[in-house]
């Protein structure tokens, strides 16, 4: 009997391309499924292999992430897609759906509701007003509260600058500056007390402003260069730049606060960024959900330090370099890089003079490197040279600070 079909024939090696073809397209259509539910739909193509590893993630919780992508309108599929695809394995292991749906909803509709929210691009919008969390605080639902606290405040106000130095009056009047503990206490929690540490006003300060559409994120310096201690605040976007204030310390202009001359003579500025950083940033390093950039730029004219290290007479790749500056009595790491394949790194700093330290405590060397604004500086670094332990040296910064 014979089979009726479509009257092309198959040749041997055209039936085996088709079947190759088919087990590809079915290859494709399950890496886009998670609990046989297939994702695609819901999720943009340039998140489904991050939103896919991130249900992974959250292990038992994936289940829930999942039934808010499902659930989420078209329009909020896309901030959804980058929230998952970058909040940390222990978020994605907790979170509710309704908090997703929400964060989105509300950052979405605060866009809308605002006059500045049509300035905000996308890109810097995903990154510095639609992320839950600014460091290391509990995941908090604050979102609400601030956006009832700050409408009535903000009622008026046109210009995106006149509403980021509104907000932060609001933020001065219910935080002052205090010591706490060493891990950071959550929103609610210092708003409670009225007080916190630095980088818990900047905590306060920075979801304020994201509450209302307004672009910030976390700045620190790990260490001064010119005075002990380190210190953390707020960096604002506005008109298209970064400007820096006092978190929870009002101003009546931007760049504008009680640390004005130690910044300008900054040895390292560094910014978080929620997922891969903006094009165009100074990327001092870049992980799988989360960025950190030199904003140092921001402040003051940097020169740049170029570390070389060899070993055996050949570029040694993959070794750390650290950078110190003095302070507390002792030489404190302001960064650590690891050398690319030709045994170097390249970092911008402020003018000054700094310790450089390269390799592990069975190889290592050390240098000074005096930088300078707009100037490259090179510093060479062996590991078979013999250790140094009696040297005494200088180191020199800018009068700015």
């Amino acid at each position: 009997m014979r089979r009726r079909g479509t009257g092309l024939r198959r040749s041997p090696a055209r039936l085996g391309a088709v079947l190759v073809a088919t087990a590809l397209l079915a290859t494709a259509c399950s890496r886009a499924t998670y609990e046989g539910v297939d994702v695609s739909p819901y999720v943009p193509d340039a998140y489904v292999t991050e939103v896919l590893e991130a249900l992974r993630l959250a292990g038992d919780n994936g289940s829930e992430i999942l039934g808010a992508i499902t659930e989420a309108p078209e329009g909020d599929r896309e901030a959804l897609a980058y929230l998952v695809a970058n909040l940390p394995p222990v978020d994605l292991a907790t979170v509710d759906g309704a908090f997703l749906l929400e964060t989105v909803r509300l950052g979405r509709e605060t866009r809308l509701a605002f006059p500045w929210g049509e300035d905000v691009p996308d890109d810097v919008y995903l990154r510095y007003v639609l992320p839950p969390r600014v460091s290391q605080e509990p995941l908090e639902r604050w979102r609400p509260h601030f956006l009832a606290e700050l409408t009535p405040r903000l009622r008026g106000i046109e210009s995106m600058e006149e509403a980021a130095l509104e907000v932060n009056r609001w933020c001065g009047e219910h935080v002052g500056f205090k010591p706490t503990q060493r891990r950071d206490q959550g929103v609610f929690e210092t708003l409670a007390s009225g007080y916190g540490r630095c980088e818990e006003m900047m905590i306060v300060h920075i979801s304020a402003l994201r509450s209302v559409g307004i672009p910030a994120r976390q700045t620190w310096t790990p260490y001064w260069a010119t005075g002990d201690n380190n210190h953390a605040w707020t960096e604002v976007w506005v008109g298209g730049d970064w400007h820096y204030a006092g978190a929870c310390e009002p101003s009546d202009r931007l760049d504008d606060a009680w640390f004005n001359n130690s910044v300008k003579g900054a040895a390292l500025v560094c910014s978080s960024v929620f997922g891969p950083p903006v094009a165009g940033e100074d990327v001092y390093r870049e992980e799988e959900r989360f960025s950190i950039v030199n904003s140092v730029g921001h402040y003051l004219a940097p020169g740049s330090l170029v570390a070389t290290v060899t070993a055996r007479g050949r570029p040694a790749s993959g070794v750390p370099v650290t950078v110190s500056v003095w302070n507390f009595g002792a030489l404190r790491a302001i960064a650590r890089r690891e050398t690319d394949n030709e045994g170097a790194i390249d970092l911008r700093l402020g003018d000054g003079t700094y310790f450089v330290c390269a390799g592990t405590p069975g190889a290592y060397d050390w240098g000074l490197a005096a930088i300078e604004a707009g100037s490259e500086t090179e510093i060479s670094l062996d590991l078979d040279d013999e250790p140094r332990f009696d040297a005494s040296f200088w180191l020199r910064y800018s009068e700015e600070g």
